[in-house]
């Protein structure tokens, strides 16, 4: 039996968080996963693939709405920066440079450590750990 292909694994992933698997939502769910940065809806709007130049802005937003509220994406934001997307399925924290804006992704080894520090409501059941580290990074750094 043959694999599937990466549109395949991508429409039945969609289909498996209740999502028709359109051409638009396939290939932005693709694109997120494809990339190592945390693009904005303007530059996965730049990024599409060829054939699919005449999709609107417009849809580029509503597919990445529609990703995020099925839980295959997630919003990132950054201090008075626009909204920037991702898609990788490992827990992470971010780190981002004050200076340049660029975020980097770190891995989550700690989120155990956090929950034991933290000094929650009783009760309270942790879903998910978010973390934003904020500095300069050292291609920032090297420049001044």
């Amino acid at each position: 039996m043959p694999q599937p292909n990466a549109d395949e694994r991508a429409a039945e992933e969609l289909s498996r968080h209740g999502l028709r698997a359109t051409r638009q939502r396939i290939a932005v769910l693709r694109l997120l996963r494809r990339v190592q940065s945390h693009p904005t809806p303007a530059e996965v709007h730049a990024r599409l693939p060829s054939g699919l130049e005449n999709v609107s802005q417009k849809t580029v937003y509503e597919v990445l709405d529609a990703l995020v509220e099925a839980g295959l994406a997630s919003r990132v934001t950054s201090v008075g920066g626009a909204y920037r997307y991702e898609a990788r399925k490992e827990p992470h924290y971010h780190a981002t440079c004050r200076i340049c804006g660029r975020l980097h992704d770190v891995p989550a080894t700690s989120n155990s450590q956090i929950r034991g520090r933290a000094d929650l409501p009783e009760g309270f059941q942790v879903e998910k750990i978010d973390v934003t580290i904020r500095g300069v990074c050292m291609r920032c750094r090297n420049e001044v």
